[in-house]
């Protein structure tokens, strides 16, 4: 089953459609989020596509270049290195040592596109489902702190995190989260975050609906079955035919109807003494809270 986060990264890795600056600065963000050997920047990587689209890229970019792709296979998995044979790398992109304003300059596209090559290479996103969390890891962690900054630059107030003697990169709110990704070109995937998010709202507001009717219900049941034992205490001492005719009309409806509530017990004052209009609940509460009161003195007697 394709994850979530490989399904995000699978739509990024489609670049045919960018723009020759934003595949130069797409290709520099995946060597910018790879390794340096030898000073020269190489991609490791399991994703296929990820491969795939840095051929495309470099291919654009470093026209005629040559380009080398090796596969190692381990425990069943194949663990992929790029690297682009030329010395145009380091002529047209620097050292990577930090972000080279003259590729990502100020256009939202370029800075979008590098953002874009950084999550694909590095970053992961938890299903929504689950968790609202992404995060990148950088392989040098010296660059961390330039990438972090240069995020918050362009409106997302990314955070950093201490793991294992590495510094990761990431966001919990669904927000940013959602922000993020259709910063860098996948908004299908944050409209579907929202629509996860606009579910839990409902299921939660659903549960807390039950939640509340449930305790209603419980308190409603506790207070009948209170007074019906203050009105059998009545009865047993003798007292029922000393109460007033009202409370002796609220005693007999109670105990007919256990069951029923403050609101029903309303409707049936209309008929049982022709009051016009019927009773209130706060009237009924009032006629209860004697009846109450007056078993208690019986059973302080």
């Amino acid at each position: 089953m394709v994850s979530f986060s490989s399904e995000v990264k699978r739509e990024l890795c489609n670049v045919r459609e960018l723009s020759a600056g934003e595949m130069s600065a797409m290709l520099y963000g995946l060597m910018f989020a790879g390794r340096t050997v030898n000073r020269k920047p190489v991609i490791q990587t399991e994703n296929a596509d990820l491969i795939a689209a840095a051929k495309t890229l470099s291919e654009e970019v470093f026209l005629g270049a040559k380009t080398e792709t090796t596969r190692l296979v381990r425990n069943g998995s194949s663990l992929y290195t790029f690297s682009v044979k030329s010395a145009q790398v380091s002529e047209l992109y620097g050292d990577f040592s930090m972000i080279n304003p003259e590729i990502v300059s100020g256009n939202d596209s370029d800075a979008a596109a590098f953002l874009r090559g950084i999550f694909v290479s590095c970053g992961s996103i938890t299903d929504p489902k689950k968790e609202y969390h992404l995060e990148i890891v950088l392989p040098e962690d010296s660059r961390r702190e330039h990438l972090a900054a240069f995020i918050r630059e362009h409106g997302m107030e990314i955070k950093t995190a201490s793991r294992a003697n590495n510094t990761i990169i990431y966001a919990k709110e669904s927000g940013l989260i959602e922000d993020f990704l259709t910063y860098i070109g996948a908004g299908i995937y944050a409209l579907e975050i929202m629509q996860v998010k606009i579910e839990k709202d409902l299921r939660n507001r659903a549960n807390r609906s039950v939640t509340c009717e449930c305790a209603n219900l419980d308190k409603t049941v506790a207070a009948s079955e209170k007074i019906r034992r203050d009105i059998e205490l009545i009865i047993e001492k003798g007292e029922f035919d000393s109460l007033p005719p009202e409370l002796r009309e609220t005693a007999e409806l109670r105990l007919a109807n256990p069951e029923s509530s403050l609101s029903e017990l309303c409707e049936m004052f209309t008929g049982a003494s022709g009051a016009n209009p019927p009773i209130s609940r706060s009237g009924l509460n009032h006629r209860l809270r004697r009846l109450s009161k007056f078993a208690e003195s019986l059973r302080n007697e």
